[in-house]
């Protein structure tokens, strides 16, 4: 028996003479395989009297005997009560459904839960912790005890250049002309087959094309490569290279075992998977913490998100146009060039890997999910992961995945939403914001909502939370996601409290805020997740409960607002904007304390911040768009806007900072000239055609293939005729078009800026500049025609 030290980083399932072995990724100096024995089951919900003919049992599939080992009774917790069941154990992991098909006469549970998963719930393991285990040989014997610390892990990012004379490379004919990587060892360069017209040092010259492939995969062994980073690399990178490796007749060694790669598709999501390494697409984990607020990226490209998130501009991108890649390849002047782009295309790859990295390595911890698959969960999936961990450790059984039928019955019927209070349009000073810390969170705990709380038997009715609905929940006992929900809330507050003792730039804190942020992500998904069709733990109860809960808290604060002499401006799930008047900020400061003097333990209103001066749109009845349409400007000269186009992808940057500086001059500057200055000149600007495409772009992504749509809209139009210009378009891209000045309708108008060749500036004055802005500027009395040099500003004088 020997005793050694290291973090667990995934799992999966491996069949030695026909029994089922988990493997447990493991590393120590290196990564590394140990091996535990594990026998699948489900649980049966039968009486104990039919064990017997269940290991009678006489199945096969595809000629091969299926067996039920072994059954045995046990004791479980089942929907909140306490239930006797049957543990059927199977052969093999891919047997358990069979078996349960042939049992349908009973219900049963937790068939279909991924086989190493159940294994690390089961056993209580957490990824990404560094374990004290004894083992013998390459067989785990037992895990002592675990430690929370950070692990390194050794790392590599790549990407891939082609060749592409028709914009779009062809994996069956067009080369790859160079590789680039860069690793965290500080070792980087460019593999190719052509040589740069000087030489330079990081440019590595091979035979060919096969020696290239061949060489990048030695690479990838001899740096011994735990995790391996591309963008967008899942649907282009990696199949491309086994494409054209396939036409070289060679093999793509990239896997410890030397294989290639397996791809893995979850919903929408395709990801490869690289058998003893870690591969992660950046692309998707940008996009989903994109998607849900964690990070902000207007685009999804590797350019943009390099400068958004790690804050630094690429060095070549601007110098390297995609369809020209091909000609500079061909040329040795520019080749040069070509070789610097790759360089740091996987440099640059690395880098945005260090910040993104943190928080997909606590998610992981957290949710007790491997770090491959975290990076194509959705919040809702990592959030089930948490809950079917503690379950397992309370001795609860799972809930059953819901059927198609009921998932199309729950979705219906809606859950009515949060209560708001639109404001009346307009410009005010001395304003004052309250939020709810955490409301729907705060609610679901201090509630105790969960759908094995529900309508109990345990408690007098005076003991329950009733609802606004009439819904009681027990006031004994705590439910489940009550649990879990109390944890990670109480965990991300003392967390907070640590990060203000630690410096901002040491490694402490680097991991202990990517801690509390994904903390966060998971306290804000559990009312959509009790409210969601397909979830495990679905209640409509429990969503109907905390959405009128909310509705009944925030309408509880205006009144006492009102009551207290303040009026409310305006109100939305869980803020109040009141206007201060002549009232000092102190006592303001005041009616937030007899606020929370009535609110329940886990609630809290507090102060957002104190607000000189704000701006309010309401949208018209009936239309689409964001609710929140307001900027506030606070006392330290920061500006909050919410609502307007300038946070949205789909409108042009042009639109954006006409609308931005707009809302500068009314906030900052309170000059009314100056903001329609600001649109006047920006209309004139186009009308002169100097303003640059790349300002005119607008971005909006398509949900599946150009070709699958049946109506055509200008992104559509303008990806069709890309890709007729061989532009490499894939389903589920950005599209970045220019409305030019060629066309009849607006969708014929629409380039590619790569193809665009000039603007409608009419197009844009009309539905870009003045939509931005005139509902903003109607509010000091300007018309369309003012902005457009037509009659006067008779509505202007004297509004400040």
């Amino acid at each position: 028996m020997k005793v050694g030290k290291a973090f667990l980083i995934s799992a999966d399932y491996h069949l030695v003479n026909g029994k089922t072995y988990v493997r447990l990724l493991m590393k120590g100096k290196k990564l590394f395989r140990l091996y535990d024995y594990y026998e699948p089951y489900f649980y049966l919900d039968a009486p104990e009297s039919e064990s017997k003919n269940i290991l009678a049992l006489d199945l096969a599939e595809g000629g091969k005997k299926i067996k039920v080992t072994k059954v045995e009774p046990v004791e479980r917790t089942v929907s909140g009560k306490p239930a006797r069941l049957l543990k059927v154990y199977a052969d093999y992991p891919f047997n358990v459904p069979a078996i349960r098909k042939a049992l349908s006469g009973y219900g049963a549970y937790e068939y279909n839960i991924p086989f190493a998963k159940r294994y690390l719930m089961d056993k209580g393991l957490e990824p990404f912790s560094l374990y004290t285990y004894e083992r013998e040989g390459k067989f785990l014997k037992r895990m002592i005890s675990h430690e929370d610390k950070p692990a390194r892990l050794k790392e590599m990012a790549f990407d891939i250049e082609t060749y592409n004379p028709q914009g779009m490379p062809r994996k069956d004919i067009d080369p790859v002309m160079m590789i680039s990587y860069a690793c965290s060892n500080g070792k980087s360069g460019v593999l190719t087959w052509r040589n740069p017209k000087a030489p330079m040092p990081f440019v590595k010259v091979l035979a060919g094309e096969k020696e290239t492939i061949q060489e990048f995969c030695k690479i990838v062994r001899e740096e011994d490569v735990e995790m391996l980073y591309g963008y967008n690399s899942s649907q282009f990178d990696l199949p491309y290279l086994e494409a054209r490796a396939k036409a070289n007749n060679i093999p793509l060694k990239l896997g410890r075992d030397g294989g290639s790669f397996k791809i893995s598709e979850r919903g929408l999501t395709v990801e490869a998977k690289i058998s003893g390494r870690i591969h992660m697409d950046l692309f998707h984990v940008v996009k989903f913490l994109g998607t849900i607020g964690a990070l902000k990226v207007s685009k999804l490209t590797l350019e943009n998100a390099y400068r958004e998130l790690v804050g630094k501009e690429s060095e070549t991108k601007s110098k390297v146009q995609k369809l020209e890649i091909y000609k500079m390849w061909d040329d040795e002047d520019m080749r040069t060039l070509l070789f610097q782009y790759s360089h740091n295309d996987s440099r640059e790859t690395l880098e945005l890997a260090g910040h993104i990295l943190p928080m997909e390595v606590q998610l992981s911890k957290i949710t007790k999910t491997p770090i491959f698959d975290v990076s194509s969960s959705t919040t809702g999936q990592l959030v089930e992961s948490l809950l079917m961990f503690v379950s397992v450790s309370k001795g609860a059984v799972i809930p059953n995945k819901p059927s198609d039928f009921e998932v199309k019955d729950r979705s219906a019927h809606m859950i009515q939403g949060a209560f708001v209070k639109l404001p009346t349009p307009g410009i005010y000073e001395n304003l004052v914001v309250f939020d709810f810390r955490g409301l729907y969170p705060s609610i679901i705990c201090s509630h105790n909502i969960d759908p094995y709380t529900l309508n109990c038997t345990d408690c007098k009715p005076e003991e329950c939370h009733v609802s606004p609905t009439g819904a009681r929940f027990c006031g004994k006992k705590q439910g489940l996601v009550p649990f879990v929900l109390d944890n990670i809330v109480r965990t991300r507050a003392g967390l907070k409290d640590q990060l203000k003792k630690l410096d901002k730039g040491s490694p402490e804190y680097a991991d202990m805020f990517a801690r509390q942020q994904a903390l966060k992500i998971l306290a804000n998904s559990y009312y959509g997740y009790l409210a969601y069709a397909r979830s495990r733990w679905y209640s409509r109860d429990c969503g109907e409960s905390v959405t009128a809960w909310g509705r009944h808290y925030i309408t509880q604060t205006i009144a006492k607002a009102e009551a207290a002499g303040f009026e409310v401006l305006y109100a939305d799930t869980d803020s109040v904007f009141m206007l201060l008047g002549s009232k000092p900020n102190e006592e303001a400061m005041r009616f937030m304390q007899n606020v929370n003097s009535s609110l329940p333990e886990r609630m809290e209103l507090e102060l957002e911040a104190f607000y000189t001066r704000g701006v309010f749109v309401t949208k018209k009845a009936g239309t689409s768009g964001a609710k929140k349409k307001y900027a506030l400007l606070d006392e330290k000269g920061r500006m909050k806007i919410r609502g307007f186009e300038l946070v949205r992808r789909d409108w042009s940057k042009v639109a954006k900072e006409t609308q931005s500086n707009v809302l500068k001059a009314i906030l900052k500057d309170g000059s009314k000239d100056k903001a329609v200055a600001i649109v006047k000149e920006t209309v004139e600007r186009l009308r002169s055609g100097t303003v640059p495409l790349e300002e005119l772009v607008v971005n909006t992504r398509l949900n599946k293939d150009p070709d699958k749509y049946l109506v055509t809209s200008p992104e559509l139009s303008a990806a069709r005729k890309a890709r007729a210009a061989g532009i490499r378009i894939d389903s589920d891209a950005m599209i970045g078009y220019v409305i030019t000045k060629s066309g009849s309708t607006v969708s014929e108008k629409a380039q590619v800026l790569e193809l665009a060749k000039d603007y409608d500036a009419n197009y844009y004055i009309e539905h870009q500049i003045l939509p931005s802005v005139l509902k903003i500027l109607r509010e000091l009395g300007v018309s369309e025609d003012d902005l457009k040099f037509k009659g006067k500003q008779t509505g202007l004088a004297g509004f400040f």
